[in-house]
């Protein structure tokens, strides 16, 4: 059985899943903060997660759903970002078990010092490929890439089919 059944968009398939396997290899590296400081990639996705979203008071269970990190792992990395001093957790008044997440003062700092550099070069390629595609195309983009990890998201606990293997 081949991958017709992906008609005419198996290019952009086969682009995800390279850039899946990118990411994969990428995770392992860190981004420098400052001489004393680095955080995986994924801590540095939470981190600018909680920049971006500092005045939705999102709670963290809300969080982790939204980057697709399991609630165990995004714990463990609030912990380490609240330690590096990078991030403040609060309680909410009405229900002490929601946890509210800002970032600090030196965190924005950092921050702001490491993607007015890094980040762009990082995407500022990426982004000028996009130029030309207008703002409902995008969305619609970012909305059909949304439902795919959705759906990732919800199968990837299946147990998998054995593997047959063939006896010489």
């Amino acid at each position: 059985m081949g991958t017709e059944w992906m008609g005419r968009y198996r290019p952009l398939v086969a682009a995800l899943v390279k850039h899946t396997n990118v990411v994969q290899r990428a995770s392992v590296r860190t981004v420098r903060l400052s001489d004393e400081l680095r955080l995986t990639v994924q801590e540095w996705q939470v981190f600018e997660y909680v920049l971006e979203h500092q005045d939705d008071d999102a709670c963290m269970n809300h969080i982790s759903e939204r980057l697709g990190i399991p609630q165990s792992t995004f714990s463990k990395i609030i912990k380490y970002l609240c330690e590096q001093g990078l991030v403040d957790k609060y309680q909410t008044e009405t229900n002490r078990k929601n946890i509210i997440l800002r970032p600090s003062e030196s965190g924005a700092d950092l921050y702001r010092q490491q993607t007015s550099t890094a980040g762009l070069e990082m995407f500022g390629s990426f982004f000028r490929e996009l130029e030309g595609v207008g703002d409902e195309q995008l969305a619609v983009f970012t909305a059909a890439l949304e439902r795919l990890n959705a759906t990732l998201a919800r199968d990837g606990g299946r147990q998998e089919k054995p593997r047959l293997i063939k006896k010489s």
